[in-house]
């Protein structure tokens, strides 16, 4: 019966004939086998991804510890799986009971070591022998040595929170020169092996070595910029690690030769998944809470509580803990809870394993007889699920009767609740007093403490908000660490992404409650270095072996380059000369009359022509209003300062899904963004006239009176509040219905009505104030102004005007305006800023251009005035990069956002495929073939080069990394895929690398497009995600891996559908299509994998849990776990061509769950990146990669029936 293995296995060599061996060694070859390997790898995908799921429901303590992850047997429940079911159709909810067995976490990962270890003694063979043998042994001595020694350097107990600064300083120096030997080092190979390497291999060499040159080049020219000093940590801490790993791989060399890389990564996973074995054993988590001028000497888990009953002895106090866990137990058995050291007997009547408090109603049953549960009741809640942004956790109840030691008397029955304790909870009551035998002992439910032997005193703490947000950009503590064994008294500050570590614990920023209350992490983890070092076992190891690899590539591809034959004497055509005579052919003139040239050269011109067009900047037309310079109005808005232009762009945008809105009357055009956003704050009337609410659910628009305009369902302000009253009504009802309740058309009308106030907020803080210069109401209307200046200083309104002096704040035109009023009554100094603001909207609304033009040169002046100052200053080193106000940037992204990089690249990708498409229609090898082909790369390679500058532009407006969002994501990938695609081609010229460059460029930024629409693209950053570092590593890799996978599976999608059911592909080419579908799954493992833990390093260095099983992260793990699947898979024959094909596509759906469909959940710590509608379109791509992959299988299907 044939297989999905379309080549013949070579035949195994062994010394003694299956049959004759022993029973022990088949044992040990079906634990060393990759088919295990392989079904190990298929089973752990599967428990993380229920276990995913099962955080719906459910406590992700409760899934870790006890039903999936830290457990040999998982209990896999229906309703885990019912959950992705209704993520896709909508479906109401409903509990459904039961489920089965699975190997649980424990089990699977335990198996792997087995099959780790049995492989390597069985097929990794010593290639050493001698002196180069003790050699190698000596040197992986000397590494597993350096291996220790680093991870237990983290169990120091000294301060080692911040590196000296002589350290942080040598380090970046190094970093700088490291950088500038192998970018010189790389120019000196180019020189050297320019006419030793083929062409296509030195160009893609040469451009990645320009790209070290440039980056080189611009540290040292700028000595100013510097890595900060956490980021330089981790960077210490990854150098030694790595300085360990590097050892280990000359020592494996020299023992294993080729091999050595593969022992080495194997070694690093092994490591790190000991490493998760012993946080799981021996970590501690817990937290604590502090009030300014409050000292504590404990910590307490929030995930578990405690009876404590406090008994007066002496001087101190004794305290008898009863775990949650036995008072569930004594509920659920009735037995009494008797001990020694209890003062009474403690009979549980019930237990509230989450609770919610309140006042009992009149005649309602309670429970308690003495005590606050006379007038508070217990009432059951379900448990809280996943690890949300809010970080909710269970908050127990229970009602015990207490019982009387000497007599058996009862003492009451008393309610004991977590939620009455003090913090964000919002309890009041005081530990209860009890009295039994004339002592007075008292008792609470209580978060489980865990007592140092060091006291923390907070005596500050601040927190930072974005400019105009609620949204936090810093916030420390400053504490007081005492510890009297130690003779520690030292002050300390802690903030996000630099804890302290003391005492084998480490004290984390991990958030605050109010203005004076912070929460610090506190994690007690003797093993936290071990991922480190692992991360750079296995980047060193697998950049090792698939050096091996790529090295063996380029040796072959020199040989098959030798082997080719000369061209023939006389074959010296215009065509000949453009194939073979390099870029040196390009001066002769012959070499131009060939299609192979001047086409893709004429296409190059043309799109770039066309890409020129586009970022030609609109100017202001001589006489008229200067609306493109009112545009570069800088202002405050969402915790950035973004140009007036961006404002109007993405309010309009969504508002209606558009940029532009309809036409004025008597006009043709459509209106551009700023003079509809200058229409709407200078004339009521015409707002009300604009229709550009996008109103497209029937029943909604039923509900307004609306008739249905086809093809824009756009409204206007006006029309929608002619049944004002209706709509509110509706609103009403749907703000009663809990979130997961509401109907379709419910939250559409939820959605219009945000609109509405969005729109109306902007209005407001446009406005100016109104007072009355009657003496009888002047004092109303001074109180009806200050309460909407309150309103509008807590709401998310853009402030446009700006402070006179570096120190001050931003404010809304509304508030400039009113004080400014206060100024001319004092007769103070004005802003001048405020009074040319006012004067630019007055000319406007008065139709007066000149006056328009001239109150602008005066706004210009106040504003280049106070960006000076801002530059002299150095008090405002406090601002964030996107709060500082910078001219240049403005003028530049209003250049950024009408040009719209991405829309145009995306155009001409697509024309790129089309290109592409028509290069398949005419014979293959044909001239008229070649040249469409080439077409195409041309045009790929022009857009990319705009695709790059754009990506670049976004880098210098945000100052960040390239990737921050979901929608940066979307556009780096696209150019990440269309780059390696574009390498592609250029070595392999078979069309196969444009068609999946054009293909995935156009799809990432449509993608991107539809991301947009939310609002603005240049989003600020919590605060746990404030860091350079982590942005330009961890990310960046994730996002590689997610484009590289993406990549994979095109490659194989096109082998899929173009040799094996169109036959469309020679086997030369399919051989090469293989080879690049293995090689960029290789780059896809690399980059998912280091990606994926060094997210772990982050999280361990923002809150000291190197894996939470948080379900983004999971959709990390299931990626890397999947594309080693894959590769195992071929490696151990068990697939073919088309085998390998038809599961590098299905990474397809594993990379879209991990990029999105995860969000969908709700759950988790990046739940903040949940995207609305996505479900069904996610579903849609998956069906489509699934149709692909079966359409792949129909030749071997077709084998099998014929069979």
């Amino acid at each position: 019966m044939p297989s999905l293995v379309d080549t013949p296995l070579p035949p195994q060599r062994s010394a003694t004939p299956t049959a004759a061996k022993p029973g022990w060694w088949r044992a040990i070859e079906a634990l060393a086998s990759l088919k295990l390997t392989v079904v190990l790898f298929a089973l752990a995908i599967f428990l993380v991804f229920v276990g995913t799921l099962a955080q719906v429901d459910h406590d992700i303590w409760y899934v870790v510890d006890h039903t999936y992850f830290r457990v040999f047997w998982a209990q896999v429940e229906w309703q885990a799986l019912a959950r992705f079911v209704e993520l896709f159709s909508r479906a109401e909810p409903r509990p459904i009971s039961g489920g089965f067995w699975f190997p649980g976490g424990l089990l699977i990962g335990g198996v792997m070591m087995v099959n780790l270890t049995a492989a390597h003694a069985l097929r990794f063979k010593v290639a050493a022998k001698g002196q180069r043998l003790a050699g190698g042994l000596a040197l992986i001595a000397l590494g597993m040595a350096a291996t220790a020694w680093v991870v237990v350097s983290g169990m120091d107990d000294a301060f080692a929170s911040q590196l000296s600064p002589a350290l942080c300083e040598t380090l970046w120096q190094t970093l700088r020169g490291a950088l500038a030997v192998l970018a010189l080092g790389g120019t000196y190979w180019s020189v050297q092996s320019y006419q030793r390497v083929r062409p296509a291999e030195w160009w893609l060499a040469a451009a990645t070595n320009l790209g070290l040159l440039l980056a080189s080049g611009w540290l040292l020219s700028n000595p100013q910029w510097r890595l900060d000093d956490a980021g330089l940590r981790i960077l210490w801490q990854l150098a030694k690690g790595g300085l360990a790993a590097t050892v280990l791989l000359a020592g494996c060399w020299l023992v294993f030769r080729k091999r050595a890389g593969i022992v080495l990564l194997h070694a690093g996973i092994g490591l790190l998944m000991f490493g998760e074995l012993l946080t799981g054993l021996t970590a501690d988590e817990a937290q604590m809470r502090l009030s300014e001028g409050q000292t504590v000497n404990y910590a307490y888990d929030i995930r578990s509580t405690e009876l404590a009953i406090v008994t007066p002895d002496g001087d101190a106090d004794r305290v008898t803990v009863i775990p949650e866990q036995r008072l569930a137990l004594a509920a659920r058995t009735g037995r009494p809870i008797e001990h020694s050291n209890l003062p009474f007997t403690v009979r549980v009547v019930r237990f509230d394993g989450n609770s919610t408090l309140k006042q009992p109603l009149p005649n309602s049953e309670n429970l308690a007889t003495r005590g606050a549960g006379q007038t508070v009741l217990a009432l059951p809640s379900a448990s809280v699920v996943g690890v949300g942004p809010d970080q909710t956790v269970n908050l127990p109840s229970a009602y015990v009767e207490l019982l009387s030691k000497a007599s058996g008397e009862s003492l009451g029955v008393w309610l004991v609740s977590s939620s009455m304790l003090e913090g964000p909870q919002g309890g009041q009551l005081l530990p209860q007093s009890v009295e039994t035998e004339g002592v007075t002992h008292a008792i609470e439910l209580r978060f489980e403490r865990h007592y140092k032997p060091y006291s923390v005193t907070l005596e500050d703490f601040t927190t930072e908000y974005y400019v105009g947000t609620q949204t936090p950009k810093n916030y420390e503590s400053n504490i007081l660490l005492r510890d009297p064994a130690e003779n520690v008294d030292r002050r300390v500050r802690i903030w996000m992404n630099n804890p302290l570590r003391y005492s084998g614990d480490t004290l984390y920023q991990s958030g605050f409650i109010d203005e004076q209350t912070t929460i610090l992490q506190v994690t007690s983890n003797g093993g936290w270095m071990i991922p480190y070092v692992s991360c750079m076992l296995v980047g060193v190891g697998m950049l090792a072996h698939f050096g091996v690899t790529l090295s063996r590539f380029l040796r072959r591809r020199t040989e098959e380059a030798e082997r080719r034959p000369p061209p023939q004497a006389g074959a010296a055509t215009a065509g000949a000369l453009a194939e073979n005579g390099g870029w040196r052919a390009l001066l002769r003139l012959a070499t131009w009359r060939s299609p192979l040239v001047w086409a893709p050269a004429l296409v190059a011109l043309v799109i770039g022509g066309y890409l020129a067009s586009k970022a030609r900047p609109a100017r202001d037309v001589p006489g008229q209003f200067a609306v493109q310079r009112f545009g570069r109005t800088p202002l405050a808005d969402d915790g950035r300062v973004k140009p007036l232009d961006t404002l109007a762009r993405i309010t309009l945008q969504y508002l209606s899904g558009k940029q532009e809105a309809p036409s004025r009357p008597g006009s043709d055009e459509p209106t551009s963004a700023i003079v509809w956003l200058l229409d709407c704050l200078t004339d009521p009337n015409k707002a009300r006239d604009y229709r550009v609410f996008r109103i497209d659910n029937l029943e909604l628009l039923d509900t307004l009176g609306l008739e249905r305009r086809t093809g824009s369902y756009r409204y206007s302000l006006g029309e929608i509040l002619k049944n004002d009253e209706r709509f509110r009504k509706q609103v009403a009802l749907a703000n009663e219905k809990p979130k997961k309740s509401r109907s379709l058309t419910e939250n559409r009308t939820l959605e219009l009505n945000e609109k509405l106030m969005r729109m109306s907020l902007l209005m407001g803080a446009f406005s100016s104030p109104r007072i009355s210069i009657d003496p009888e109401r002047m004092q109303e209307t001074l109180a009806i102004t200050q309460q909407q200046i309150s309103r509008l200083r807590s709401a998310p309104v853009p402030r446009i005007a700006p402070p006179v002096e570096p120190s001050g704040e931003w404010s809304t035109l509304f508030e400039a305006e009113y004080l400014d009023l206060l100024a001319q009554a004092r007769r103070s100094e004005r802003n001048p800023a405020t009074v040319a603001l006012a004067g630019v909207l007055d000319a406007y609304a008065n139709e007066d251009p000149a006056a328009f033009a001239a109150r602008l040169a005066a706004l210009e002046a106040a504003v280049g005035k106070y960006e000076a100052r801002l530059a002299e200053d150095n008090s405002a080193g406090g601002l964030a990069p996107a709060e500082r106000l910078s001219l240049g940037k403005i003028a530049f992204e209003q250049f950024f956002n009408e040009f719209s990089p991405f829309y145009y690249c995306a155009v001409c990708y697509l024309m790129a495929f089309l290109m592409v498409a028509t290069s398949w229609v005419p014979p293959p090898g044909s001239t008229l073939a070649r040249s469409l082909g080439r077409c195409a790369t041309s045009a790929i390679a022009v857009t990319l080069l705009v695709h790059t500058f754009a990506l670049v532009a976004r880098v210098y407006i945000s100052g960040r990394p390239p990737v921050t969002t979901l929608y940066s994501s979307a556009v780096f990938i696209g150019w990440a895929a269309a780059l390696f695609g574009l390498a592609f081609e250029a070595i392999y010229r078979l069309g196969i690398g444009a068609l999946v460059s054009s293909v995935l460029g156009f799809l990432t930024l449509l993608v991107a497009y539809f991301l947009s629409l939310d609002g603005d693209t240049f989003t600020v950053l919590q605060a746990v995600l404030d860091t350079q570092f982590w942005l330009a590593t961890h990310v960046v890799c994730v996002t590689l891996g997610y484009s590289t996978t993406y990549l994979a599976g095109f490659l194989a999608a096109v082998y899929l559908l173009g040799a094996t059911l169109l036959n469309r592909f020679d086997q030369h080419a399919r051989d090469q299509l293989v080879r690049m579908t293995y090689g960029t799954l290789c780059f896809a493992l690399f980059f998912s994998f280091i990606g994926t833990v060094l997210g772990g390093l982050w999280a361990d260095d923002s809150w000291g849990r190197f894996w939470g099983w948080d379900p983004k992260e999971n959709g990390a793990l299931i990626i890397v776990l999947w594309n080693a699947l894959v590769l195992h898979a071929r490696w151990g024959k068990l697939v073919g061509p088309v085998g390998l094909c038809v599961l590098t596509v299905a990474g397809n759906i594993v990379t879209s769950w991990s990029w999105f469909g995860v969000n969908e959940l709700g759950v988790g710590l990046h739940s903040y990146g949940f995207t609305n509608g996505v479900s069904f379109w996610l579903l849609m791509f998956a069906l489509s990669q699934l149709a692909v992959m079966t359409i792949g299988l129909i030749p071997f299907l077709k084998r099998t029936a014929r069979a």
